[in-house]
């Protein structure tokens, strides 16, 4: 991936995963291996981590009646492709996608950075849901990846938490869900705040 990832950067080539479903729009591309008929086209951008949540999330939107602009996994291994605030500055700049959907995990710290990002950044409504809240503390759970680089880069015991990643997104003004079948109604509000602007 440390190969891949230099030419990628020689090139201007964006890589997606690795560990990852790819990228769907709905109805028109498909890269990857994201199963097509639980998608819809709609206004929804929905970045992960987890190419599992990733489907459920998409699931859960589909069913409420909210379809998707465009879908991502980005993985959650140590060296990546492409980072959430990549993908939140494309969905930000993307006529089509009116709110966006953030899918973490724990380990790591991605999810506080995309949240500083968010703060920062980004003017479209953002909901998160972070998996893992159930991980027993004292058990490192979650994908390798992940936890080597919360060790390696030395961030403390408290980074990469769940707590800490629903923290950073509060004070970003994010709201958090705190299950799946939540994030439709999160996405409605954020809609109907939308819309009131």
């Amino acid at each position: 991936m440390v190969r891949l990832i230099r030419k990628a950067e020689a090139t201007d080539t964006l890589v997606v995963g690795p560990d990852s479903p790819g990228v769907i729009v709905p109805g028109q591309i498909l890269l990857g291996t994201h199963p097509p008929d639980i998608y819809t086209p709609g206004e929804v951008g929905l970045i992960s981590r987890s190419g599992t949540l990733t489907y459920e999330v998409a699931y859960e939107l589909t069913r409420a009646g909210f379809g998707q602009s465009v879908s991502v996994g980005i993985g959650g291994d140590s060296i990546v492709g492409s980072s959430f605030q990549q993908w939140l500055q494309i969905l930000e700049e993307d006529e089509q996608t009116q709110v966006i959907v953030l899918v973490g995990e724990i380990g790591g710290d991605s999810e506080e950075c995309a949240a500083q990002y968010i703060r920062e950044a980004i003017d479209k409504p953002v909901i998160a849901y972070i998996a893992g809240r159930t991980a027993p503390r004292e058990r490192m759970i979650g994908h390798a990846g992940a936890i080597i680089a919360s060790q390696g880069a030395e961030v403390g015991n408290e980074v990469g938490t769940v707590e800490s990643k629903v923290a950073a997104f509060k004070r970003a003004k994010v709201p958090v869900a705190d299950r799946p079948s939540q994030i439709p109604d999160l996405v409605k509000k954020a809609l109907q705040g939308a819309v009131k602007k």
